[in-house]
């Protein structure tokens, strides 16, 4: 049983012909791809046909990787782009993070590394995606109950209560404002403290973010655009935690009500821990890719390499279409091959680690004898859905 990897739809976007056939390949295995040779094409297909993810190269000819961010993000386009490039400075990447990419990938890249950071991506889409929705039933469900707030202040609270909520309100005209119970229990504000105040709630954000959320109050309460931010508070009973707050800008009524923000607070820390980890995953995957000079390979439960080994091309000579499967064979010597197979087959079998001596026949075509070592990879019902391992040189 293989694992189900998150997505469905990735748009691959790049002039050259080769590079986009290479992507295709590669990213084809395991999801849909369309492909474009240009920006223009790339915006017609996101309208037409939305994507999981884009993947783009950043240089191309006429309307570049960057314009197409822009063109995305211009419509508020929420799609993960992923960008290839050539150029590994800190200039480059402060600019495209700037227009707001989410990843990049230096060229040259092999093929784990580029679904590493694909499925990263998506993965991280899909998770905003679920909280993007679970932000709209709260608001909706706040929209229900902010209503009834004065007839059904306590069933209010606890449906508050039951989808992790806390709604607070801010009037414009007088500078005072109304939070409830679930609002003061998710920030940690004493319950017996009657008066709340900006200045009482700022006290509560962790001192590092107190500038930027005062800021981007004071924004919210010029500008009529609401508020949508993050921030850390300093919780007495739970520690550091993140807070998601959103506020929409209500104006003033025909009955002279003051303008004022209408908004609700949720406790996002367990994603915010769970973006950490991930981002974590992939440096040390991509630490460990550094520091070895193995060749890295995986293959499927039943023995047949699925996926590109470039180290494996780079050392054989052999392309991808000859060593898959059980081609890899032909690259060792003649009187290896037999008694390797073997081994193979009766790991297979009995779902055991395998360590094999052979002879690899080189780029040049000497042989060189080599050390194989294969992992079995198992799943939750402890069934074997892929195996990994490495190939090491014996001096």
């Amino acid at each position: 049983m293989r694992p189900i990897l998150p997505g469905g739809k990735i748009l691959v976007v790049d002039d050259n012909a080769d590079m986009r056939d290479y992507l295709q390949r590669i990213l084809s295995v395991r999801w849909s791809v369309e492909v474009a040779n240009n920006g223009e094409q790339a915006v017609m297909s996101i309208i037409n046909n939305p994507p999981d993810l884009v993947v783009t190269d950043m240089n191309m000819t006429g309307s570049d990787g960057l314009a197409l961010l822009r063109e995305i993000r211009a419509n508020r386009n929420a799609i993960p782009v992923l960008m290839l490039t050539a150029q590994a400075d800190e200039e480059t990447t402060v600019k495209g993070l700037f227009e707001g990419a989410d990843d990049f990938i230096v060229e040259p890249f092999g093929a784990r590394e580029l679904i590493t950071r694909v499925v990263a991506q998506l993965e991280v889409s899909r998770i905003r995606q679920y909280n993007r929705q679970a932000v709209l039933a709260s608001e909706e469900r706040y929209c229900q109950l902010y209503e009834n707030l004065q007839k059904k202040e306590e069933q209010l609270a606890y449906a508050q209560r039951a989808a992790g909520i806390g709604l607070w309100s801010y009037d414009l005209k007088t500078n005072t404002g109304f939070v409830t119970s679930e609002w003061r229990h998710l920030m940690g504000y004493p319950e017996e403290d009657e008066a709340w105040s900006f200045a009482k709630f700022l006290m509560c954000v962790h001192r590092d973010d107190q500038k930027r959320i005062k800021a981007t109050h004071w924004k919210a309460v010029n500008s009529e655009l609401g508020l949508d931010t993050e921030f850390r508070i300093n919780h007495p009973e739970k520690g550091l935690q993140w807070i998601l707050s959103r506020a929409q800008y209500i104006p003033p009524t025909e009955n002279n009500d003051a303008a004022r923000l209408l908004g609700y607070i949720m406790n996002i820390t367990e994603r915010k821990q769970f973006d950490e980890a991930l981002r974590l995953s992939n440096e040390r995957y991509n630490c460990l890719k550094m520091v070895t000079a193995a060749i890295v390979w995986t293959a499927a439960p039943d023995g047949r390499i699925i996926e590109d080994v470039p180290m494996w091309e780079a050392f054989t000579g052999q392309t991808p279409a000859e060593y898959k499967g059980y081609g890899w064979l032909n690259a060792l010597h003649p009187n290896d091959r037999d008694p390797t197979l073997t081994l193979w087959i009766d790991a297979l079998e009995i779902k055991h680690p395998i360590e094999v001596l052979f002879r690899l026949r080189l780029r040049d075509g000497t042989y060189q004898e080599m050390l194989a070592v294969g992992l079995p990879v198992f799943d939750v019902d402890g069934n074997v859905w892929e195996w990994v391992g490495t190939v090491t040189e014996v001096r």
